[in-house]
């Protein structure tokens, strides 16, 4: 099992209190990667590429990759804004959004913020659910880094202002919270053993900290029950889709497909 431990040396006082919100044990000085082993720090750091004036990130350190990280002011998530498509890209198309239509939208699937950042971007509200504590923890720091930078483009201000956060099971969640929202989007996790020698550290970071996807058909079941016109999931090209309810349309781009379960089909054929 993965330890994890949380490094004080750049700032002590967030780091004690993320230590003590997480329960990880807290420590001064970190050690060098070649001997961290299978341990991981939660340490801050600061990127070359920001600005000097900018706060330190926090990141998540091991000692098979660099620092992984999430940035909403710079970096991939602001290229993707720039020249991603708009609203016609497949991901926009897959979860309704056209012309003046912005539904809200729950990613039960959180992750590193990249999907939910394209529907804030595209002028969605967005409730990002996230069930690890470190990814949320880092999901946050990036929320933060971004509202409180002083130089922030106000576009880029706008777009994270449509962004909130829950540290919880998303299944659970749901049921429990019922949460109003016109679209709940999931990415579960599938395993391609093709391309696991080639993925990106940030997914083989979500892989040692979540483990294989074993309850996407119980978040599919609670998604149906919660959202109020689709629920999305994002699936490989050729993956089959979850067991249970079909959905009753896709969208297909070259290495993905959108599985979409329409709420009022799925009611007019008494499924749901």
């Amino acid at each position: 099992m993965t330890q994890i431990t949380v490094c004080s040396h750049l700032c002590p006082h967030q780091a004690l209190h993320l230590s003590k919100v997480l329960g990880l044990p807290l420590i001064s000085t970190p050690p060098p990667a070649k001997q961290l082993g299978e341990q991981m720090i939660l340490d801050w750091y600061h990127d070359k590429n920001q600005c000097p004036e900018e706060a330190p990130k926090l990141g998540l350190f091991s000692s098979h990759s660099g620092p992984v990280s999430i940035d909403f002011i710079s970096g991939k998530k602001n290229h993707r804004r720039q020249f991603g498509g708009g609203k016609g890209q497949p991901l926009a198309r897959a979860i309704g959004i056209s012309g003046e239509n912005t539904p809200s939208v729950l990613d039960a699937t959180a992750g590193m913020g990249g999907d939910a950042f394209v529907f804030a971007t595209l002028g969605c509200r967005v409730l990002m659910v996230e069930r690890s504590a470190i990814v949320a923890a880092l999901l946050q720091d990036a929320l933060d880094r971004a509202l409180n930078a002083s130089n922030l483009d106000p576009d880029v201000r706008e777009i994270v202002g449509r962004l909130s956060l829950v540290n919880a099971d998303a299944a659970d969640y749901l049921l429990n919270q019922q949460p109003q929202v016109d679209v709940v989007y999931m990415d579960p996790m599938y395993p391609d053993k093709k391309k696991a020698a080639s993925a990106k550290k940030e997914m083989k970071v979500l892989q040692q900290l979540l483990g294989p996807d074993m309850d996407s058909e119980k978040l599919l079941d609670a998604a149906l029950r919660t959202a109020s016109k689709r629920v999305v999931v994002k699936r490989p090209a050729k993956a089959p889709t979850i067991k249970g309810i079909q959905p009753n349309a896709e969208i297909k781009s070259p290495n993905t497909r959108y599985d979409i379960y329409s709420i009022k089909a799925l009611k007019a054929a008494g499924l749901i």
